[in-house]
């Protein structure tokens, strides 16, 4: 197909630069090219508007054409017992949709939203709730989210976790988390069960054609045919079952039987209602709607990762509503120190220093101990990374190092 479709590109790239990335490690395959243009399936999933001639907050019912203004949305998705949000990750705006359908149906029902993360691994539910509950530090609760989406990440979220928090909403953590995905591909790469996988051997009994079609060509579009497309798969089954089953769990539980759920999920898990909205509903039975971003090519404001692959096509809508936003991500904003760090007796090490970084321009060099970040001691490398979100670029923080047995204040300007 050579004919381009845009509107799965942040989706695309949500799920691949993570997800993807995380597989070749775990199978020492090839490390792919740069990714380039997405080209996609001529169905876009929106019979009657295309997607790239909608205004920036315009608001489209795909299976009808018909356009919405947010208080006809909301009160919609005030109807629906799930409402499936796919964003971007690395997108403000969607992050910013996704804190304004909170903050609407919160408002329309207190006491009777929650709201789940793809985001956040089920094995910490408990330490998330000690933190809703204000018995469990933000540092701590960050060190949580780290585990399974990284430090430098947190900040897309920030709002909407503080919203929460305030509003002593509950969080429910969905997914699998890193090290059981790890264990999981391990134990299938070590098995050898690529052709098992293929045939159904699978981590679930819910299969669907379309969604294999579209993970084959995403898998041969990163890998370019390398690795292992039986393990690919058969991860990403367990990935959406463990977050399905989790959904089923809460609500009919009876913390969750009275209660609306809110799921952000990357746009891939929600597109085409293929992969997570037909999971929870063939376990689950519960009325539900889906909601997705898009943004014009003019709407983009900064870089934009894009990928190369080709889709089939499908015959599904690609969502129930979609809602055009602006796209920017956080890399021309975020504090960068530049360095490589591991564990110290006494503080953390510096083992990597990026050449023309700000840790480059002030002079830290490769041995270093950092002591302390603005007065704070530091006793691991995610300790840093963690009061780094605190900053933006243009801001100074002040180091404390140990150097050839002698201490040295720097001042770094980010």
């Amino acid at each position: 197909m050579d004919k381009c479709n845009p509107i799965m590109k942040t989706f695309i790239l949500s799920f691949c630069l993570l997800f993807i990335s995380l597989l070749m490690t775990a199978c020492g395959g090839h490390q792919s090219r740069p990714v380039s243009e997405v080209k996609m399936f001529t169905l876009t999933g929106s019979p009657y508007v295309n997607p790239d001639t909608m205004a920036r907050e315009e608001i489209i019912y795909l299976p009808t054409g018909t356009k919405l203004d947010s208080s006809e949305l909301y009160n919609l998705l005030a109807q629906k017992r799930v409402v499936f949000i796919g964003e971007g990750h690395d997108n403000i705006y969607d992050h910013q949709v996704e804190l304004a359908v909170i903050k609407n149906l919160f408002q329309r029902s207190p006491g009777q939203l929650a709201v789940g993360f793809e985001m956040l691994s089920h094995l910490n539910q408990e330490k998330v709730d000690l933190w809703l509950a204000d018995k469990l530090s933000d540092d701590d609760f960050i060190r949580l989210f780290a585990k399974n989406w990284g430090v430098a990440n947190f900040v897309y979220y920030r709002d909407i976790f503080n919203y929460l928090k305030s509003h002593k909403i509950p969080i429910r953590a969905l997914n699998v988390s890193r090290q059981e995905k790890m264990t999981f591909m391990r134990e299938l790469m070590a098995a050898d069960k690529e052709k098992d996988a293929k045939k159904g051997n699978s981590s679930t009994d819910i299969a669907d054609p379309y969604q294999e079609e579209a993970l084959q060509a995403m898998f041969k579009g990163h890998a370019q045919g390398h690795g292992n497309i039986g393990v690919f798969i058969e991860v990403h089954k367990l990935w959406e079952d463990t977050m399905a089953r989790n959904i089923k769990s809460y609500l009919d539980s009876p913390a969750g039987s009275d209660k609306k759920l809110i799921v952000i999920a990357g746009g891939f898990h929600i597109a085409h209602g293929y992969g997570l909205p037909r999971r929870v509903f063939q376990l689950a039975k519960v009325d539900y709607c889906t909601l997705l971003t898009h943004t014009p090519e003019e709407l983009v404001e900064n870089e934009q990762q894009t990928m190369d692959v080709d889709f089939p096509e499908l015959p599904l809508y690609l969502c129930d509503y979609l809602w055009c936003v602006p796209y920017r991500n956080l890399k021309d904003r975020q504090a960068r120190l530049g360095i490589g760090m591991q564990p110290a007796d006494h503080g953390i090490e510096i083992v990597m220093v990026e050449e023309g970084s700000a840790a480059a321009k002030y002079g830290l060099q490769i041995g270093d101990l950092v002591i302390s970040c603005n007065g704070k001691k530091l006793k691991e490398p995610i300790d840093l990374s963690i009061l780094l979100l605190q900053e933006v670029k243009g801001d100074t923080i002040k180091l404390q190092i140990e150097r050839d047995g002698g201490i040295k204040d720097i001042e770094v300007l980010l």
